[in-house]
């Protein structure tokens, strides 16, 4: 594969996986997502999450693609940041096809509101999702990731920055509970941002 198929494949999959994002968030604004099985135009709650389960794939690859056109500017700390963004997007993408295709409908099934009593004291799961997942991979990732992209100046700085907003307004959901779905959506509109420049032209200083 040319590095010109690679930025034009990572550009049309990183807009469609933005625009997948999106619509995820907007279903979790418009859903009352309660740790109940919930509907939305018929479909199940597990069926209403597969925008942003398929969402996440197809920005890892305009990820791919956007660090390959940065990769000798971005140096170490982009080298980092691309490594932990990959790790928090596909383990989070796993932990979020588990916990709401297989685990909550299964739970549910046995006993209604067990789950809510479960959660109500800090789990391995949490920790793990919390801390490694968000902490690690999707907020310092991104930061370093957003810094290092603004840094090269390839793209542009608006995307980076988006990162880096994103990545903060995850870190305080917990004294801001909006902050989770807006994180979302910046991370989904800087994708498509990210996936627009990789269609429009190549990145100056990669052979095409």
């Amino acid at each position: 594969m040319t590095a010109r198929d690679l930025f034009r494949l990572g550009g049309a999959s990183g807009i469609l996986g933005g625009f997948l994002m999106l619509l995820d968030v907007l279903l979790h604004v418009f859903v009352q997502d309660t740790l109940e099985p919930a509907s939305f135009a018929g479909l199940p709650h597990e069926v209403w999450h597969l925008p942003g389960v398929v969402g996440l794939p197809l920005a890892l690859v305009g990820l791919v693609a956007v660090y390959v056109g940065q990769a000798r500017e971005v140096g170490r700390a982009g080298l980092w940041g691309f490594g932990l963004l990959v790790f928090g997007m596909t383990v989070g993408a796993i932990y979020s096809s588990v916990f709401h295709g297989i685990f909550l409908p299964a739970i549910e099934e046995l006993q209604g509101g067990l789950f809510e009593t479960l959660v109500e004291n800090t789990t391995a799961a949490q920790f793990y999702r919390g801390v490694v997942v968000q902490g690690l991979g999707l907020g310092l990732g991104a930061v370093l990731f957003g810094l290092a992209t603004i840094r090269a100046r390839m793209f542009g700085a608006a995307p980076g920055w988006l990162f880096i907003a994103a990545a903060l307004l995850a870190a305080a959901n917990q004294v801001f509970p909006p902050g989770q779905l807006i994180s979302r959506g910046l991370f989904a509109v800087a994708f498509v941002w990210f996936g627009l420049s990789l269609r429009r032209r190549w990145p100056l200083g990669v052979d095409a």
